[in-house]
């Protein structure tokens, strides 16, 4: 699980944003909502503009490009949005992350010039220095890198820094040094570089959807039984309705609503039909994730609806859940607790129970509360 998040310098935040998910308070009901010591769900309030979305795309930074799936796209989209603008032409883009597996503790940091282009790392076990490099100064330390099976590794060659293309760095094999030691090691199953690796490919981002984006249902409903646990699905979230697979002239097998005349799925959704049905696909037609940051998760949703969704979320995601929304319904001791509700704004994010001097109880109307202004800075 993640313990701690810090970002610097990227996008609108010029300083310092922190997520302590170790700021856990004296609650003793949603219990659910902390595990182990740490923030387990979490919804994030404020205005427009404020970042959310910047903080969703800033924890999923490190499995994206240089470190693990190096998703093409994000390169094209975002290199011109990656650093803050006021920042100076020497300000480095700055990530720091704080995991935790059983009772072992995992900090990595890294240093980043542009969205393709990291700069230095470091990396502790349990407050022991694992490696530390910076390019830019030329300081480097992998003396106990054999505590994690990585002293065979040639850093010589990782250190080396070569003038390429960015399609030639985007088909690099050595973008950064985790990904280095990932790919390179012969780890065993309960090694924390395992862990580590497995928690990072598990992370999700979803921003809100639109009607205009697609997805290819026919990959994951594939035969009866797949169809019937989404048909189940669509049922129990409000779509009422019958599904049936017919096979087309190219021998791949569509998803209909099962009329007289059949219609094709894909082609006749209400937008909160296509939401949950995206979310079905990202998340309950795979392996479960191990992290999940949902922007505006209930953008299309009826707010009984929205409600539900959390409730799946904390009954069938044994992960760590941020979700973003503009929903005050939601901002409820029925659903989470006042540790589990954030503000963002003015580039920090703040628990309710520490936004005001009123000492927070499970009978208070944080709803209320929230619009009347009780939390504003």
């Amino acid at each position: 699980m993640i313990r701690k998040f810090e970002v610097k310098n990227y996008k609108n935040f010029k300083d310092t944003l922190s997520i302590d998910f170790t700021n856990v308070h004296d609650y003793h009901y949603n219990e659910y909502c902390v595990k182990n010591g740490i923030i387990n769900k979490m919804i994030i309030y404020g205005r427009n503009a404020e970042g959310k979305s910047n903080l969703g795309i800033a924890l999923y930074d490190i499995a994206m490009d240089v470190h693990l799936s190096r998703n093409p796209y994000y390169y094209k989209t975002d290199k011109m949005l990656f650093k803050n603008a006021d920042a100076e032409e020497e300000e480095l883009v700055e990530f720091y992350y704080s995991f935790q597996f059983d009772n072992d503790i995992i900090d990595y940091s890294y240093k980043k010039r542009d969205v393709t282009e990291i700069t230095s790392e470091r990396l502790l076990i349990n407050g022991e220095l694992i490696l530390f490099y910076d390019i830019l100064t030329g300081e480097q330390n992998f003396i106990n890198t054999n505590k994690i099976e990585a002293n065979d590794l040639n850093w010589n060659v990782f250190m080396e820094v070569s003038d390429v293309s960015e399609q030639e760095f985007v088909e690099s094999t050595k973008p950064s040094a985790l990904r280095y030691i990932i790919y390179n090691t012969i780890q065993k199953e309960t090694s924390l570089i395992t862990k580590l690796s497995q928690f990072i490919k598990g992370m999700r981002f979803t921003a809100s959807q639109t009607a205009s984006q697609r997805f290819l249902l026919n990959e994951y409903i594939t035969d009866d039984e797949s169809l019937s646990k989404f048909e189940k699905y669509l049922n129990e979230y409000g779509v009422k309705c019958k599904l049936k697979l017919i096979e087309g002239l190219d021998g791949k097998k569509d998803v209909y609503f099962d009329y007289k005349k059949p219609l094709l799925f894909s082609s006749n959704l209400s937008s909160g039909t296509i939401a949950l049905t995206r979310f079905y696909i990202q998340y309950l037609s795979r392996v479960k994730p191990t992290f999940v940051f949902m922007d505006e998760f209930d953008a299309f949703y009826h707010f009984e609806l929205s409600e539900k969704i959390i409730s799946l979320l904390e009954n069938e995601f044994d992960c760590q859940v941020i979700l973003t929304s503009h929903n005050t319904n939601l901002l409820s001791n029925s659903i989470m607790r006042p540790d589990c509700f954030m503000i963002l704004s003015n580039g920090k994010l703040t628990p309710i129970c520490e936004a005001t001097n009123r000492e927070l109880r499970q009978g208070h109307n944080l709803e209320k509360l929230y619009k009347n202004g009780e939390f504003d800075e």
